[in-house]
């Protein structure tokens, strides 16, 4: 099959798949460019089939235009309504650091809450290099009043030194607060 031909059935599959909702790039270059050949402009009709990779871009791009404007107006969409993200702050006010808890042993978390939002208690560790991670949900959908408390029991966790807990705006965690770092023994 000649070069020429071979592009054109691959321009050809491009728009067909483009046609019936998929989206497929392909890009055409030629394998061996041949030195010093010069090929035809972007505006020539033979430009897609030449090999020039951007031409048959550019071919495949007005084919799925001339597809896309066949098909008819489209109907405006209607615009999304975006819920605003909670302003106010969240402020943890216990537990009191230098006390160390045990593992699946209870205590209690505080805060001040000025956003209006129910907030979640999550249980973090330090990772290391300022980074930290979740480890469990302590207290999920926790009252929106100015403030707050909630009996926290620990999971299983590995004994450790840097965990700590984050009160934070439900759902989306755009406000939140962490407490101090405190201890896990077994």
């Amino acid at each position: 099959m000649c070069r020429a031909t071979s592009m054109a059935t691959n321009l050809a599959v491009a728009v067909a798949a483009t046609a019936v909702g998929c989206m497929l790039v392909i890009s055409l270059t030629p394998s061996r460019p041949d030195a010093g050949k010069s090929w035809p402009s972007a505006g020539s009709p033979t430009a897609a089939m030449s090999g020039h990779a951007g031409s048959a871009a550019r071919a495949a791009t007005s084919a799925l235009n001339a597809t896309t404007a066949s098909a008819g107006p489209e109907e405006p969409e209607e615009p999304e309504e975006f819920a605003s993200p909670p302003t106010g702050r969240i402020e943890v006010t216990a537990p009191e650091p230098g006390v160390d808890y045990k593992a699946n042993g209870s205590f209690t978390v505080a805060w001040k809450n000025s956003t209006g939002e129910k907030v979640d208690v999550w249980l973090r560790t330090a990772t290391g290099h300022g980074r930290s991670q979740r480890v469990a949900l302590v207290v999920p959908r926790a009252d929106a009043g100015p403030t707050g408390e909630a009996i926290v029991t620990l999971p299983k966790v590995p004994p450790g030194p840097r965990y700590f807990l984050e009160v934070a705006t439900a759902g989306d965690a755009a406000v939140g607060d962490v407490s101090r770092t405190f201890a896990i023994t077994e």
